[in-house]
């Protein structure tokens, strides 16, 4: 693994959020198309129940967008830079596998590897930082060393 690679697991990422971004906006649309579609009839409750029920999604979906856009900005700001250390931008090999410390994403397949893309106050993350290769921490009862650090 080196720079190349974690460059090309950004892109990945920022990919990845492009994508929901999108879903987001269509759901969004359909939500609004949805409401448009909503007339009042006879039924008053039902149309007030649907109404909120819509708003409550809208609200939900809204939220999401905003912390999607938050994690992105992180991704286009991590650095892709070496690091000998466990810090926000390290891509780092423990025996889990490896993990990029950066926004939490979850799995992300790059290059036929599995990357886990974490957040920097992770637990995990927060019991590596600034430890280097050969380092050993304790970690939910167990040993956990560190294997490479890119």
């Amino acid at each position: 693994m080196d720079s190349l690679f974690k460059a090309g697991l950004k892109e990945t990422v920022l990919a990845l959020m492009a994508e929901k971004k999108e879903d987001l906006n269509a759901q969004l649309l359909a939500l609004q198309e949805a409401s448009n579609a909503d007339t009042k009839s006879s039924m008053g409750d039902k149309y007030e129940t649907g109404r909120e029920s819509i708003n409550q999604s809208r609200d939900l979906l809204e939220k999401q967008k905003v912390l999607l856009d938050r994690d992105e900005k992180i991704i286009a700001q991590t650095s892709v830079d070496p690091t000998a250390t466990v810090s926000s931008g390290a891509l780092v090999k423990v025996q889990l596998g490896w993990l990029w410390v950066a926004v939490s994403v979850g799995k992300v397949m790059h290059e036929g590897q599995e990357v886990q893309v974490v957040s920097a106050d992770s637990p995990l993350v927060a019991a590596l930082k600034g430890k280097r290769v050969g380092d050993k921490v304790a970690f939910r009862g167990r040993s956990t060393e560190i294997l490479e650090v890119v």
